[in-house]
């Protein structure tokens, strides 16, 4: 094997526990239970002493390997009973776990501008998928819609800017920052759908933020004074090519043209790829030290800040409303915050996104789960 060697075992531990990963995707344990066995198996063989053999003569390797296997019996397992109706999150784990095992293949990628290209093409079937009548009815809920967008616009950044500050590395802490200027999350309409939530006010609070972070990010991060040399032109035109004009297409085109129940899938199972190889690209920029304890931390008061906002902006509201307000309050756009990173700061700046796109995207699967949608469910 030419990475004998060469390679740590621990990343090489990482990619094996991947496979298994995308095999319990297809929702069968026993499947997942094999790959688990084959992964260890292949461990010993492939990357401990003496290679080509079942023997391992050091302690350490054995342990390692009998580790191996039960971690990834255990992912597996999870993983299988959650893919038939959480698929994505399976994915999005699993991406973060090849990010560290095969790194550099997605550094090279966002460094030619492979995180632009897969956004652009997140955002367009994302707002082709999204149906004209989807934004019926949001005239009843303008208040809240208004309020909604506003406040976020103003307190979220305040909220990244402040947790930021308990980031000691200049170039993680301006990763942080970002999280704060990101319009709401693209998946936070479909796991508005699952958790029983009004998709139109989701629909309407996803355009209405995307398209004032496309106009106010740079100004944004000049008054949080996380711009340094930061030129706002260049920024706001990356933005308007990279999620603006995307966006704006998508719906055009929609508004034009009638898709059918097969077309609309193919646009949604598209979304959900594009995402998963955007937690690898971005997570991909993840050098993992001490440095992401605080990083870990400052994520996690944003989220719960951010879902405390989303709670009181749906206070009184019907549940459906409320619960919408919650999910595209509090899950902000991973990707999109990440293209903010690497045109502002460069690459190293996008490396908590990745974090933060595990982190909602499960956050938002748990209030899925809580909330489950009968309707949703047989949708799925």
């Amino acid at each position: 094997m030419s990475v004998q060697g060469s390679v740590p075992n621990t990343d090489i531990a990482l990619l094996i526990t991947g496979a298994v990963l995308v095999v319990a995707t297809s929702g069968r344990r026993l499947a997942a239970a094999v790959a688990a066995a084959s992964a260890a198996l292949s461990y010993d063989y492939y990357h401990t002493l003496p290679y080509h053999s079942l023997t391992i003569a050091n302690g350490n390797d054995a342990l390692a390997t009998v580790v191996l296997g039960l971690v990834a019996l255990a992912v597996g397992q999870i993983a299988a009973s959650a893919a038939s109706a959480h698929v994505e999150l399976v994915l999005v784990v699993g991406a973060a776990v090849l990010s560290q095992a095969v790194p550099q293949p997605a550094r090279f990628l966002v460094d030619h501008r492979g995180l632009d290209a897969a956004l652009a093409v997140l955002v367009f079937a994302t707002a082709l998928a999204i149906p004209p009548s989807a934004f019926r009815g949001l005239a009843g809920h303008a208040g809240r819609l208004c309020a909604a967008i506003a406040s976020s616009a103003v307190l979220l950044p305040g909220l990244a800017w402040a947790v930021s500050r308990l980031v000691p590395s200049m170039a993680l802490r301006r990763g942080v920052l970002t999280v704060g200027l990101a319009p709401a999350e693209i998946a936070s309409v479909a796991t508005t759908s699952l958790a029983g939530g009004d998709g139109a006010v989701a629909a309407g609070l996803l355009v209405g933020s995307t398209l004032l972070t496309v106009v106010g990010a740079g100004v944004g991060l000049r008054l949080l004074g996380g711009g340094g040399t930061l030129q706002v032109l260049p920024l706001l035109t990356n933005l308007g090519l990279v999620v603006g004009a995307p966006m704006a297409v998508g719906i055009g085109i929609r508004t034009q043209v009638s898709l059918s129940e097969r077309q609309e899938a193919a646009a949604q199972r598209l979304s959900v790829a594009v995402v998963t190889l955007l937690v690898w690209l971005v997570a991909s920029q993840v050098s993992l030290s001490t440095s992401y304890i605080a990083v870990t931390g400052a994520l996690l008061l944003f989220l719960g800040g951010s879902a405390l906002l989303g709670t009181v902006l749906g206070y009184r509201a019907p549940a459906p409303v409320a619960t919408a307000l919650l999910l595209t309050t509090s899950m902000r756009d991973f990707a999109i915050a990440a293209g903010i990173a690497v045109a502002a700061f460069g690459a190293a700046s996008a490396a908590p996104l990745g974090l933060y796109g595990v982190m909602v995207i499960g956050w938002g699967m748990a209030v899925a789960i809580l909330r489950p949608s009968p309707a949703g469910a047989v949708a799925r």
